[in-house]
């Protein structure tokens, strides 16, 4: 009987069994790891996106590409300078984790001598990088008092990120009928060609009318690609949202929604904390955290085993093991 890689490592973390005797709870784990759902899609957009059943041809937890994408929320400078330190945590996350790393349309702050970071997309790619990303998805608090605060005031502002599940084929995601695209000419630099060609793309999948646009690289053809890759990353994470939500109607989960609007943790300056909301876990050492080093990865696996966990329970059943379902005595 052979093991997936996520059972295996799931098994060595609870101490379950992997001999064949466990091959249902296998299943079992299988089921709610991926997040497959077998009913029908929800109504609305929803419903004309492929059913939620084409989770069931896509292993999750496994998935080697992902998108990761930052926006400042309020706190107007000090909130896009607080994206722009997340964005680079991360980089330095991917780079430990020994992935590539690929930043597209990043919208520097428009202040002067700002670092900042309005907004950015990333396709990252690696070996697990959505299983290790995927909890990082939801709002990021920091406490602390800005540069320019004269008075020594402390300011709250936020940066959100979303973390964006991609399949190895865009194609399972839609069907060559149900999309529409449009080229036109690019603006800002990248020389004459992307000034005098049309290499700008914006696919729009009809039946949800989800739209991207992509101009970043200087040839058409690479750009149609990568918003390819941008709208089956989208699509997929509408149904895996969609699954989420199902599984958190019967049950509250701890580790969260994954939802873009959801707090995840906090950051404090003045008392060098950072409180992750889910595991309700403060750790201290906000700088060495944001280096994206040992105490992120320590953090990252705290909430995949959470996760695990809380999936092993909703399935109402505890595993038995190899003698209790033989009927032997130990």
């Amino acid at each position: 009987m052979l093991f997936s890689p996520t059972f295996l490592r799931f098994a060595n973390l609870t101490n379950l069994p992997t001999s064949s005797s466990s091959l249902k709870c296998h299943q079992i784990l299988r089921h709610f790891l991926a997040l497959k759902s077998t009913t029908t899609a929800a109504s609305g957009n929803l419903s004309k996106v492929p059913s939620l059943d084409v989770l069931d041809s896509i292993d999750i937890e496994s998935l080697r590409r992902c998108q990761l994408e930052f926006n400042s929320g309020a706190g107007g400078t000090e909130a896009s300078l607080f994206t722009a330190e997340l964005f680079n945590m991360y980089t330095k996350f991917a780079a430990r984790n020994g992935w590539k790393w690929t930043p597209h349309e990043v919208s520097k702050c428009n202040k002067t001598n700002s670092v900042g970071i309005n907004s950015a997309i990333v396709l990252v790619e690696g070996d697990w990088c959505y299983a290790k990303m995927r909890f990082e998805n939801g709002v990021h608090r920091v406490q602390r008092v800005p540069v320019t605060e004269s008075k020594g005031r402390m300011h709250t502002s936020t940066a959100s990120v979303a973390v964006l599940p991609e399949p190895e084929k865009p194609e399972v995601m839609f069907s060559p009928d149900d999309l529409k695209e449009e080229y036109m000419r690019s603006s800002g630099p990248g020389g004459a060609n992307v000034n005098a060609n049309s290499t700008c793309v914006r696919l729009t999948h009809k039946p949800t009318r989800v739209s991207v646009k992509v101009m970043d690289e200087r040839y058409l053809a690479q750009n149609i690609k990568i918003a390819h890759q941008r709208l089956a990353a989208i699509l997929l994470k509408q149904k895996v949202d969609e699954a989420t939500r199902r599984h958190e109607s019967h049950r509250k989960l701890r580790v969260g929604t994954m939802e873009r609007a959801e707090k995840i943790r906090t950051y404090n300056y003045r008392d060098n904390r950072i409180t992750d909301h889910r595991l309700k876990v403060t750790v201290h050492g906000v700088g060495q955290f944001l280096d994206g080093g040992q105490m992120l990865e320590q953090m990252v696996d705290a909430l995949i085993e959470m996760y695990e966990q809380e999936s092993v329970e909703q399935t109402g059943e505890q595993p038995k093991n190899e003698e209790e379902e033989t009927g032997k005595k130990v």
